[in-house]
């Protein structure tokens, strides 16, 4: 049945550092980001994903995505990514987490995994994890930070 499915909420660049981090098939997956290329390619690679225009920058963006997820009955899994030689990128992941807290489920083991590619912003997650952590996981929430080795893409020549 649809509604026992987990749902899971991943920014643009979580699918694009570990395309292989979700199930969608015991999931009811949504992508949420502003960058068209990668979000065109997750509509390609998960065409029954919802896919929500957001800017992770804006407080409004964020807000809208926060009702649109209430509106679905919440999330049981946040998978956000930053990369870390972006510190505007790792403030807004943290502005995310924050944001969509209210939305997340407590009670049935929600999980926050954040993905970073290493670089200067590495510092500032791993504070916000260390501050945040032990709390939500009083609450039933585990959060976790994966630090990814920056990748080399190589266009063809």
């Amino acid at each position: 049945m649809t509604s026992d499915r987990k749902r899971i909420l991943l920014n643009d660049l979580a699918l694009h550092l570990m395309p292989d981090a979700i199930a969608p098939d015991d999931q009811r997956v949504t992508v949420a980001g502003n960058s068209l290329v990668r979000m065109t390619l997750a509509e390609l690679a998960l065409p029954e994903a919802r896919m929500i225009w957001t800017d992770f920058r804006h407080s409004a963006s964020l807000a809208a995505l926060q009702a649109a997820l209430r509106a679905e009955g919440g999330l049981d899994r946040l998978v956000l990514a930053a990369d870390g030689e972006e510190g505007e990128q790792a403030f807004s992941v943290m502005c995310a987490v924050l944001s969509l807290l209210p939305v997340l489920h407590r009670r049935s083991g929600g999980r926050i995994e954040l993905i970073c590619t290493a670089g200067g912003a590495v510092a500032s997650l791993v504070a916000f994890v260390e501050r945040i952590g032990p709390r939500l996981a009083r609450d039933g929430v585990a959060v976790t930070l994966a630090i990814l080795e920056p990748r080399k893409d190589h266009a063809a020549a």
